[in-house]
């Protein structure tokens, strides 16, 4: 009886909850020196870089690899991703060694101005807004334990479409951006997604804090080195750490002449540096920022210096691809009176800039194909600047014909073989079966049958296309094209036919 008494105690004891349960796995991050602990029968599974290989199959599923998942772990800095598929969640923990983790390495030894400077970064037109983040709400908190932590709400878009929600953590420490993501897909956010995300947070234990290392100096200019410049001097101001020395060296691309010019920060951290050019030259300067105590803080500039020109700095123009329906030109100049001019594909928009010397135009880049993009900036008695760039829209065929099926009309095939003329030159839409395909000289010509019948089929359609389709004959489809008229042909037994022909625009197979 004494050796049963001991295992009816625990099971009693699991049973009330007075002993930790096993399944309830703690993650240890040793890079971070930190720990996690997840709630039982929650996730599945819980990847982390060491386990990828373990969970191929599932990696395989989601059309990835094990390889491809193992670069994008170490690229994001991924220490644990855990799927809630229950509730459409996903739960991600990231420590990136970023340039916040090598500058501030502890936001708690920070001041308010730095931490406010941090959270300001969240904003709408901040480092992370670029990325594609959109944060509603950003505040900080200090938790007894483990510090400060930004607490977050989000949307993440790629292009115009969100493509996920969420709640995070962040914070830097250890030399790291640490940040806990509780990520919702295919729906808002609610209080329980907040909810589970604290669930996972409240465990989040730091098992040591590393000691603040030598920091390199803090610079933040107000004016700074221009890219391009129709004047022969500028001056660089800021503010950094109070009585530092900064230096900065102006050497010439054309024959490596260099000049120094010198300042000393006041006590409370301004400076102004006044930096004057030789003459028209292409240069690179180096500033460098000094303090005792602290590592030296290096920039580099490159400097254009022309007299007449229309000094320019593009701040957001179109790539090589295309993705979005619009894409956003635009840039900003010091010099005043500025006339822009945009030529996109033969047509034209002309404003003047802004007061601030701001100005941004709009391009819809809905339909595919190239686009001629022609960026004239012009002022009397200066050079015009002129930027060019040719982007390529390419639809997937999802979008193409998603595209088609807002424009193409869906006559039946009575009206249009009685009424051709009406149609002539507009997008149609038609369901039917690929029921012949000829192989021309330069085209192909395909028969698409928008009726069946106890003998065959019949209210044929002709669709001229440019290279043979993927699908095999009798294969039900979805034709858009250009109505072109009817074509005047014969029968194998050479009875006269009278179909309706059109251009092909997309042939989609019909589920």
């Amino acid at each position: 009886m004494r050796k049963r008494f001991i295992p009816i105690l625990l099971l009693a004891a699991l049973l009330l909850g007075l002993v930790p349960s096993a399944s309830a796995a703690e993650h240890q991050f040793p890079a971070i020196y930190a720990a996690v602990t997840l709630p039982d029968g929650v996730y599945d599974p819980v990847l982390t870089p060491d386990n990828l290989q373990a969970n191929e199959a599932f990696i395989q599923s989601k059309g990835g690899s094990v390889a491809s998942w193992a670069a994008d772990f170490t690229a994001r800095g991924i220490l644990l991703q855990a799927y809630d598929d229950t509730n459409d969640r996903m739960l991600v923990i990231t420590a990136l060694k970023d340039v916040d983790g090598e500058q501030l390495f502890d936001i708690n030894a920070h001041d308010s101005a730095v931490r406010a400077k941090y959270r300001v970064s969240h904003g709408a037109s901040g480092a992370y807004s670029v990325l594609g983040y959109r944060y509603d709400s950003v505040s900080w908190k200090n938790f007894a334990k483990i510090g400060r932590f930004l607490q977050l709400r989000y949307s993440y878009r790629l292009g115009n479409e969100v493509v996920r929600r969420g709640y995070q953590r962040r914070t830097v420490r250890n030399g790291h951006t640490i940040t806990v993501d509780m990520q919702v897909f295919g729906r808002q956010l609610g209080a329980k997604d907040n909810t589970a995300l604290n669930k996972v947070f409240d465990t989040f234990t730091f098992t040591q804090v590393l000691p603040l290392p030598p920091l390199p100096i803090s610079l933040d200019e107000s004016a700074t080195a221009p890219v391009e410049t129709s004047k022969a001097g500028f001056t660089m101001k800021g503010k950094t750490k109070p009585e530092a020395t900064l230096e900065a060296v102006l050497i010439s691309f054309t024959n490596s002449a260099q000049k120094v010019f010198k300042t000393t920060a006041n006590k409370a951290g301004n400076y102004s540096l006044p930096i004057e050019l030789p003459a028209q030259d292409v240069y690179v300067m180096t500033l460098t920022v000094q303090a005792p105590g602290f590592d030296d803080l290096s920039r580099s500039y490159n400097i254009r210096y022309q007299e007449g020109l229309i000094p320019v700095q593009i701040t957001s123009a179109p790539g090589l691809t295309l993705s979005g329906d619009e894409v956003i030109l635009s840039g900003i100049t010091e010099e005043a009176g500025v006339r822009a001019t945009l030529h996109v594909n033969g047509e034209t928009t002309s404003k003047n800039v802004a007061r601030d010397g701001s100005f941004s135009f709009t391009v819809p880049t809905v339909q595919e194909g190239s686009y001629d993009i022609r960026l004239v900036l012009s002022k009397k008695n200066l050079q015009d600047r002129i930027f060019q760039y040719n982007p390529l829209k390419t639809l997937s065929q999802e979008a193409r014909e998603e595209l088609l099926r807002q424009s193409a009309l869906s006559p039946s095939y009575q009206e249009l073989s009685q009424n051709p003329d009406a149609y002539d030159g507009k997008m149609l839409q038609f369901s039917g079966t690929l029921v012949g395909k000829d192989n021309l000289t330069d085209s192909w010509v395909l028969r698409v049958a928008t009726a069946k019948t106890d003998s065959g089929f019949s209210d044929v359609l002709l669709f001229v296309s440019e290279a043979e389709p993927a699908q095999a004959l009798n294969t039900a489809v979805r034709a858009y094209g250009t109505m072109a008229g009817m074509n005047n042909g014969q029968t194998e037994d050479g009875q006269e036919e009278i179909l309706p022909r059109l251009a092909l625009s997309l042939l989609a197979t019909q589920e």
